[in-house]
């Protein structure tokens, strides 16, 4: 009998949280979903650090485009100076954390790397680049790369189809819709849907606040201490 090949889909996110990184951690291919309309105020160009002064929201400025332009074809805009800004914040935020030198040499050469580029190329590169320091090894993908058809539930199917995998692993959050439209179920699709398991972890004065970019955790406890949190659960 062969084995099960399961595959997790994700829009690219700027700094994703943890919940990314353990869907990766479940999945032989994950696949970015380069290939939808980019949304302007979601993950995919933004994300939250902690600071003394609580949350603080990091944009990635994007050029000018049209309304249905795909997330593999946007721009960043580097007029605004905002790579600087960015590491001045994750400095000024997380300077005197136990794992900062550590994250510091991984976030600042990132943020070096593809200057006037597209969005995908940073957002897609940082996540595949600390799931490698966190030793997941999916087979990374990106949708634009497969021209899958359908939208919805039908594409996802057919990005699985794709890259050859037999079964799917999902994000609790899209339960609903997923359902809603039954393709999955009428394919005879293995699905299973994942709920992010949050651990806390030491992250400084004050209660714990969940949901940061992995940043956060990063800094406090080092990439050991997050591939702990990542890890599948029994």
């Amino acid at each position: 009998m062969s084995l099960m090949t399961t595959a997790a889909i994700m829009q690219p996110t700027y700094l994703p949280y943890l919940g990314y990184f353990q869907l990766m951690a479940a999945s032989d291919a994950f696949v970015f979903l380069d290939d939808v309309q980019f949304a302007r105020r979601s993950w995919q160009s933004r994300n939250r650090i902690l600071t003394a002064n609580g949350e603080l929201m990091l944009t990635v400025p994007v050029k000018k485009h049209d309304r249905d332009t795909p997330i593999c074809a946007i721009e960043i805009d580097d007029s605004q100076g905002w790579r600087d800004k960015h590491l001045a914040a994750i400095r000024h935020a997380y300077g005197k954390r136990p794992a900062f030198a550590e994250g510091w040499a991984f976030v600042s050469q990132q943020l070096a790397l593809h200057p006037g580029g597209r969005l995908a190329d940073l957002t897609c590169g940082m996540a595949a680049a600390a799931a490698e320091q966190m030793g997941l090894s999916p087979r990374f993908v990106r949708a634009s790369e497969l021209a899958a058809a359908g939208a919805r539930s039908e594409h996802l199917l057919a990005i699985c189809q794709a890259v050859g995998a037999t079964a799917y692993v999902s994000p609790m959050g899209s339960a609903d819709y997923m359902e809603e439209d039954g393709v999955f179920a009428a394919a005879g699709f293995p699905v299973r849907f994942q709920s992010f398991v949050q651990v806390d972890y030491p992250q400084g004065p004050g209660a714990f606040t969940p949901f940061m970019g992995f940043v956060d955790a990063l800094m406090n406890v080092g990439w050991n201490g997050m591939a702990a949190l990542v890890s599948p659960t029994p």
